[in-house]
């Protein structure tokens, strides 16, 4: 206004104070208001400021912040314009905190619009500020997001250490919101891999405080994540009444995005009980509430969620539809996992419409994408430690120039020091030298005395020497003799060893050669037989129900053939072991796919309830061999109309994988024999299928070779569980 330009100097004082104290009373109209449920007043109050030219920059800044933080989940577009907004205020006003605080800020905004790279590279600005000027709070509260950034990467090595960082700061200060941030955060990370005992753990202590602290909102976090804990426990009921305390203050709330969460999960919990009407409900809600407040991962994953109903409804048009869209985002965005995911969803769709050519391109570029999750890991850690090494470098920079200042204050006293030092020390030097000449003196009187004794000693040590070594030579020799027998008895007993493994496999061979492979090749031998008689006069369905036989014969021969070759490398130690990460679905499925037809013929279900996203550090040939062994087994002694599960869980690093039948079991005196070599044993099938015993030897060893273990669970008539475990990881 024009008339300002003409006041007094006593009046700009007096101006001064009133806008100071005008701040003070808005900033508590503004802590009123946040804390009340009159959201429109709240926010019109904020906007009154901001248009205000009166408004000092300071409480322009907190009413930027401010609304920008509101409208987060809602309006995120606008509420970064905000938040740049008051980056710019703060820079202004050279505020050091504040200036971390926007950039905080600006990086979770883009956190929840799904750009990390922008969200990493504001978080990390942020770190290195609050770490120069030394906010602790500041610290924990920036490497919490950067745990958070990590982790919806699928880096949880790197989010449990940020993780913990922040735990022991906000744990050193007393602060137990952050902490109960933290400990939620650390929870989701043991969910998403599979370890729902320590996530089940660290949400129940995020709560407890959480309600100490009478936080709905962040109550509402912790409800909704120990849903997804007990969806994978498999506790159906709790889970679902956990989402439904979550969604219900949530929506109190009106937190849009959140809400959008909580009907995505209910939507996959739904999909699990195979509702898929209610499921596909849930979905699209999550999807609708997704695109208002621009949330692109979560768009992206709930892409992916319908993708997965509409496969599993026939629906391959829409499938396929679902997921591209979400692989274009999940690009886009840098969430490479769910790029893995839907490439490997792809390819199975594909094959299913009998696209194999795609279905193989897709299978590749899901390799491919795997195996670069560990190099784009590598590349962001080096962007990471190059960002701290430039913020370092310049701290270090303005750190020498403060003590090159200080070096030319002192320089002037230190010049007089070294002169009162030098007088100083020529005088004791010369006193010094005096007593040396003394003490050299009596010392060279004592040494020639010392010399006389040293040289009759040296003489009484070097017999004692000879000596000594005689009888060391003596030892030595004894030792060697020793040495030896002890070598030759060794490998008595070991030679002892190998011939009786030796015999017992040559007399399983025998066995095997002589009554398992006698039956099969008795059967082509008739069959050969009748077809060479009467080959003439027999109609067509003879002939089909002929060779329908004559092909069980091949392959139970086949069968035992390749068991006995696998059994034989084994035991003569040529089979290497080669590790490496695979998926363990791949290889289920295609097993179920070599079994589909005997079970088909059996009327047997077949149930995979593997995780898809179960992967293990494990030799591809020696699991597939156990998991076709396993599934050959389980068709042998399952009735006609009956089911078999196969299933997952992990725990304590290792991947366990379950065979479930409810066929006729095993009876107790078998069960002792089921792993030995000695007395290998076998039983006949539900249609007469006859085993040699080789097979469950041959997954006991495979599963042993691999760091892991074997166990079973049989009851008589009631069917037989088999698991074994892989390790998830190199050790």
């Amino acid at each position: 206004m024009v008339y300002l330009k003409k006041v007094c100097p006593i009046s700009m004082i007096f101006s001064n104070i009133f806008k100071k104290l005008f701040s003070v009373v808005f900033f508590l109209w503004i802590s009123i208001l946040g804390n009340s449920s009159n959201t429109v007043v709240y926010h019109d109050s904020l906007l009154k400021i901001i248009e205000s030219e009166q408004s000092p920059d300071t409480l322009l800044f907190e009413a930027y912040f401010r609304l920008s933080w509101e409208l987060k989940s809602s309006l995120p577009q606008q509420a970064l314009d905000y938040a740049n907004e008051a980056l710019k205020l703060a820079e202004k006003l050279n505020r050091k905190s504040k200036i971390a605080d926007a950039l905080s800020h600006i990086g979770v905004i883009y956190w929840q619009m799904g750009n990390f790279n922008m969200a990493l590279t504001y978080h990390l600005e942020a770190n290195g500020i609050y770490a120069k000027i030394q906010d602790q709070i500041g610290i924990a509260r920036s490497n919490t997001n950067l745990g958070i950034i990590f982790s919806s990467q699928s880096y949880y090595d790197r989010a449990l250490d940020y993780y913990f960082k922040a735990l022991k700061l906000y744990e050193e200060h007393n602060n137990p919101g952050g902490m109960a941030v933290v400990l939620n955060n650390i929870g989701m990370v043991y969910d998403y891999q599979r370890d729902y005992e320590l996530a089940e753990r660290y949400h129940l202590q995020s709560l407890e405080i959480k309600e100490n602290l009478n936080d709905e909102k962040s109550i509402a976090f912790s409800y909704n994540n120990l849903g997804l804990v007990y969806q994978g426990l498999g506790k159906i009921e709790q889970a679902k009444e956990f989402f439904t305390k979550a969604l219900n203050i949530r929506l109190e709330l009106n937190d849009k995005r959140e809400i959008a969460s909580t009907y995505g999960n209910l939507g996959n919990l739904f999909y699990s009980l195979n509702d898929f009407t209610q499921s596909e409900q849930y979905l699209l809600n999550a999807l609708e509430l997704f695109y208002e407040v621009d949330d692109r991962s979560g768009i992206a994953k709930t892409y992916s969620s319908l993708g997965q109903l509409y496969k599993q409804w026939d629906d391959l048009n829409n499938a396929t539809k679902y997921f591209h869209q979400s692989m274009d985002i999940a690009k886009e965005i840098g969430l490479n996992r769910m790029v893995t995911e839907n490439y490997l969803n792809l390819s199975g769709v594909m094959q299913r419409i009998g696209d194999y050519k795609s279905a193989y391109q897709y299978q590749q570029e899901y390799i491919v994408m795997r195996d670069s999750i560990y190099s784009e890991e590598s590349r962001r850690k080096i962007y990471e430690l190059q960002f701290m090494y430039d913020h370092e470098q310049k701290e270090s920079e303005l750190q020498l120039l403060r003590k090159n200042e200080e070096i030319s204050l002192l320089s002037t006293q230190r010049d007089k020091l070294l002169r009162n030092f030098l007088i100083v020390g020529v005088i004791m030097v010369l006193i010094s030298l005096f007593l040396l000449y003394n003490r050299f003196l009596i010392l060279r009187n004592s040494n020639n005395l010392l010399e006389k004794q040293k040289f009759e000693i040296s003489e009484s040590n070097a017999q004692l020497v000879e000596l000594n070594h005689s009888l060391m030579e003596q030892k030595k020799m004894y030792e060697e003799l020793n040495h030896k027998l002890n070598i030759s008895n060794q490998k008595l007993k070991e030679s002892e060893s190998n011939l009786k493994e030796i015999n017992a496999t040559k007399d399983k061979f025998f066995s095997i050669i002589s009554h398992d492979l006698r039956n099969p090749f008795a059967s082509i031998v008739s069959f050969s037989r009748i077809l060479k008689r009467d080959i003439i006069n027999m109609s067509k369905e003879e002939l089909s129900e002929l060779a329908l036989e004559l092909d069980k014969s091949v392959l139970k021969i086949d069968n035992l053939l390749e068991n006995l070759l696998q059994w034989s490398r084994t035991q003569t130690g040529k089979i290497k072991y080669k590790p490496e990460y695979i998926a363990l679905h791949e290889i289920i499925k295609e097993n179920l796919n070599l079994v589909h037809n005997n079970a088909r013929d059996k009327n047997i279900k077949l149930v995979d309830s593997v995780d898809d996203d179960l992967a293990v550090w494990a030799d591809r040939n020696m699991t597939d061999s156990v998991i076709r062994n396993l599934l050959s087994n389980a068709l042998k002694y399952t009735e006609q109309g009956g089911e078999i599960v196969l299933s997952s869980y992990v725990k304590e690093h290792k991947a366990f994988i379950s065979v479930k039948d409810d066929g006729v079991g095993i009876p107790e005196e078998s069960k002792r024999k089921i792993f030995q070599s000695d007395s290998l044993h076998s039983t006949y099938g539900t249609m007469d299928e006859k085993g040699s015993g080789l097979g469950l030897l041959l997954c006991k060893e495979f599963v042993e070779k691999q760091g892991g273990e074997i166990f079973f669970e049989s009851e008589l008539g009631n069917g037989s569980v088999f698991t074994f475990s892989l390790p998830c990881e190199q050790f």
